[in-house]
């Protein structure tokens, strides 16, 4: 069964129009990453009814979002990158009242994480650094042992070793209860880490989708050419002295051929890394805006 299913789903704004469509498979991790105002969160709060659709589908479990929302809910668990959960409440008491609400909740290991992660169950939620309220938010997240996570953001403001044992907290979920997870964030060492699939979102449309194994198959080809460069690729950047590098995901025998046909002499050939490849496909985005 699929965790979630999304059909031709469309939130629009003034200067802004979400359309996407997509599925998450059960234990699998989707992460959609972006730059800033790509509709990352949009997406996550459109998903959860906070803000309503102005069109398309959503199921969970294979239920529809509006007839059985809180039966969903009850399955769900959620991170946002700015946790809003009760200043005046001291942390022990959050997590005894957001247990209330789960079935599956389980409060040893929420009670467990949070010694773990060194923050004081006796401490009022609003006298938490930030780095704190977001620890105390992923326990929130990760206790009801969710069929599915929804990750917004959920190692930024961490620092390093944090991050660390975030990461492999996340790995430790998908061993010991497979949670689909939904993830979204700018730390590509992350995602390159932790997705199955990755989707490229970029001005409300997901304009790339691609498994975490097929883009290892990526490659950056560097060379020379005297002539016109017509090949199939990604993206292609021309440099001084007839120099050239495109992105392609298919780096066989027949763009080899091709390039010779060009006129084109191959100097190197790069396997990129999940950072190198967004900041390709960004960099091809904005050349096209200008």
């Amino acid at each position: 069964m699929k965790a979630l299913e999304v059909n031709e789903l469309r939130k629009r704004y003034k200067r802004f129009d979400l359309q996407v469509s997509f599925s998450i498979e059960d234990g699998e991790t989707l992460a959609f990453v972006g730059p800033n105002g790509a509709g990352k969160t949009t997406l996550i709060y459109t998903l959860l009814n906070i803000v309503r659709r102005d069109g398309g589908e959503i199921r969970f479990f294979g239920l529809d979002v509006d007839r059985h929302e809180v039966e969903i809910k009850r399955r769900l668990g959620v991170f946002f990158e700015e946790p809003h959960l009760f200043d005046d409440l001291r942390v022990r008491h959050i997590l005894e009242f957001c247990g209330s609400f789960y079935p599956t909740w389980d409060r040893r290991y929420a009670f467990q994480w949070l010694e773990e992660l060194g923050v004081d169950p006796n401490q009022k939620f609003k006298r938490l650094s930030k780095g704190m309220r977001a620890k105390v938010a992923v326990v929130v997240a990760f206790a009801p042992r969710p069929r599915l996570l929804i990750l917004d953001e959920p190692t930024a403001g961490l620092d390093p070793k944090m991050r660390r044992v975030l990461v492999e907290k996340v790995r430790e979920a998908r061993r010991e209860f497979s949670p689909a997870i939904l993830l979204t964030s700018h730390i590509m060492r992350d995602v390159e880490e932790l997705a199955d699939r990755i989707a490229f979102l970029e001005g409300g449309r997901i304009t790339l989708l691609r498994s975490r194994e097929a883009l290892k198959e990526w490659r950056i080809i560097e060379g020379v050419c005297d002539g016109a460069l017509s090949v199939e690729a990604i993206s292609v950047k021309f440099g001084e002295a007839n120099r050239f590098q495109l992105l392609t995901e298919h780096c066989g025998e027949e763009l080899f051929n091709r390039l010779q046909e060009c006129g084109a002499t191959v100097t190197r050939v790069l396997a990129p890394d999940l950072e190198e490849i967004y900041d390709w496909i960004i960099d091809a985005r904005n050349r096209k805006v200008e």
